[in-house]
């Protein structure tokens, strides 16, 4: 009788970690609390840290790459503000927040493969 031997695998890196640094992370944050402060520049701030975050944060060793833009975003939060006021603000309730996770999802890729 042969005896099998156990299929052996190779140990994969499926760690995830996020490589940003305390003082970028606070001094950005501050920066786009302000820009934010300014009339249709909270799409901008929104963007800019969503990049941000992508950017320095890997899954399985492949980085996120985050591709929307400000301009769209704006444009979607005038549709936004505008069923929510159509609709007495039901549509902010319960329909917004999945509409903007939706459009940020669908804005996030994975980058190239580091090694």
């Amino acid at each position: 009788m042969v005896q099998q031997q156990p299929i052996r695998r190779k140990k994969r890196n499926l760690k995830s970690r996020f490589t940003g640094t305390v003082g970028k992370y606070f001094f950005l944050r501050l920066g786009l609390a302000f820009l934010s402060l300014i009339p249709f520049c909270l799409p901008a701030a929104i963007c800019i840290w969503k990049r941000y975050e992508c950017r320095n944060t890997q899954i399985v060793g492949m980085t996120l790459e985050f591709t929307g833009k400000a301009g769209e975003l704006l444009g979607r939060f005038f549709v936004w503000g505008f069923f929510s006021v159509i609709t007495l603000g039901i549509y902010a309730m319960f329909y917004l927040p999945v509409r903007y996770k939706q459009w940020m999802t669908m804005h996030t890729v994975f980058g190239p493969v580091l090694v």
